[in-house]
């Protein structure tokens, strides 16, 4: 269970992060319609990209730089599944209607205002399906985040998926078993105390038909 509260903590600053990140970058993206047309599909590519093969970069340069792996592995378990957030937070913006645009242009809508009363309410949906995507991929990408291996350099940072990772390699089926058991609660109880929240708000208060 301490195993799981360091990874869920790992997975709540890195996709608040980098929510911060591609939020902004994706509202731009969409509402530039050639833009999105080219750049949607390839964060789709990316999404679907193994990060695994850029793992042996990451070791390369946590050991040339004797870094701490408990904060330098963690950027590994979003380093494919925040593609998801991007490409929902571009087609959100893509779907708003076109009267909500130029309504907000004619009654001079801008800055801060134009993002808390047009952009977020209206891209929130969208952003609330695409977090709940890549938070659930980067619960299983933190087995492989969390404990690497390669060639005579092994990366091991606290954490669930690194418990698993290891209970896997010396072939110990009760600890693996109790590692899938213990995080398959953990995303349980994450999806339903916040994220199922958050997208039944969503649904009712924030979709627009």
């Amino acid at each position: 269970l301490w195993y799981g509260v360091f990874t869920m903590l790992r997975i709540i600053i890195l996709i608040t992060l980098v929510s911060l990140l591609w939020i902004p970058v994706g509202v731009w993206i969409g509402l530039r319609p050639r833009t999105a047309a080219a750049i949607q599909p390839l964060a789709q590519f990316l999404a679907a990209f193994p990060a695994n093969l850029l793992f042996p970069v990451a070791v390369l340069i946590i050991v040339r730089w004797e870094l701490p792996p408990d904060i330098w592995l963690s950027p590994l378990l979003v380093l494919g599944t925040q593609w998801y957030i991007l490409f929902n937070v571009i087609a959100g913006t893509r779907a708003l209607p076109t009267d909500l645009k130029f309504a907000a242009t004619n009654f001079h809508i801008r800055g801060w205002q134009w993002w808390r009363k047009v952009i977020l309410p209206g891209i929130f949906p969208y952003y609330v399906t695409g977090a709940i995507t890549a938070s659930g991929a980067s619960w299983n990408a933190s087995i492989v985040a969390e404990f690497i291996h390669w060639g005579d350099t092994t990366l091991t940072a606290n954490g669930l998926g690194a418990y698993i990772a290891q209970a896997t390699a010396h072939g110990d089926y009760p600890r693996i078993v109790l590692g899938v058991a213990v995080m398959a609660l953990f995303v349980i109880l994450y999806n339903r105390l916040l994220w199922h929240r958050l997208y039944v708000y969503s649904e009712r208060h924030l979709r627009i038909n």
